[in-house]
């Protein structure tokens, strides 16, 4: 009887009994949902005036690159969205990580923390217009205050990974309080910071693009209302596709610079 091999080779991807492609299923899903929309939409299903075909948006929507129009739009929300993030995200990781490592703070800050962790960032933008007026300073502050729970939350957490029994052979070994805490709780609390840096990204660019809508004079948020209000869906949509494309630009670049930190992780794990 011939013996089976010890280490059978892996499957070939795309072959049956492997695994497809990941992004496969989503860009076929993709565009399905555009063709039912340009299909809907040419057959009057959905009303032309208000949802127009998809041929149509793309054509505003490249017309307007071109002009330079929507490129500079999207470049402020940028800005306001990455300044937000940085802002917000490193406040959120450092208030965090010292209520997860110092519990006497974390129960001082709990009270706090706990009633304006709730509160709707968009609640917060007339208070910012007394203070920074309109524009970039309005859009980074209620951005980088929305943003800062998912990294304090994610950095909560992360503060504990480190288990006592790491700790402890820390400290046998010699380390002090400072060293444990940089050389032990640091990177074992990088993981869950980067994920919830990762969700705060998100909600930075929605915020952004939320608070360009009701009080700044431009950006992506601005145009799209504008549009609308104008009855021009075409500009409309083509805005809301570049939110999106710039959403998932953002997420891609964060998911980059998370593989290189978290380089000692399994590929698997740093997705």
């Amino acid at each position: 009887m011939a013996a089976t091999p010890s280490n059978p080779h892996p499957p070939i991807e795309g072959v049956r009994g492997g695994s497809s492609p990941p992004a496969a299923g989503g860009i076929f899903l993709l565009i399905f949902l555009l063709v039912l929309w340009e299909s809907l939409s040419r057959l009057t299903i959905l009303p032309p005036d208000a949802v127009p075909p998809v041929s149509a948006v793309l054509a505003e929507m490249g017309r307007l690159v071109l002009s330079g129009e929507l490129v500079g739009q999207a470049e402020l929300t940028t800005g306001r969205a990455v300044a937000g993030f940085a802002l917000g995200g490193g406040c959120g990781v450092l208030l965090g990580f010292a209520c997860g490592v110092f519990p006497g703070f974390g129960r001082a800050m709990g009270t706090t923390v706990e009633f304006l962790r709730p509160m709707p960032s968009v609640a917060l933008i007339p208070i910012g217009i007394l203070f920074l007026g309109l524009g970039f300073g309005l859009c980074v502050a209620v951005a980088g205050f929305a943003c800062a729970w998912p990294a304090y939350v994610a950095a909560v957490a992360g503060a504990g990974a480190a288990g006592p029994e790491l700790r402890d052979t820390a400290r046998v070994y010699g380390l002090g309080r400072f060293e444990r805490i940089v050389f032990v709780r640091v990177p074992a609390a990088l993981p869950q910071v980067m994920a919830g840096l990762r969700t705060g990204l998100a909600v930075a660019v929605a915020v952004a693009v939320t608070t360009e809508m009701a009080a700044a004079p431009d950006g992506l948020g601005s145009f799209i209302l504008e549009s609308s209000l104008a009855g021009r869906p075409e500009r409309m949509y083509a805005g809301i596709a570049a939110v999106g494309i710039l959403g998932a630009a953002l997420n891609a670049a964060f998911v980059a610079l998370r593989r290189r930190v978290l380089v000692w992780m399994p590929a698997g794990d740093r997705r």
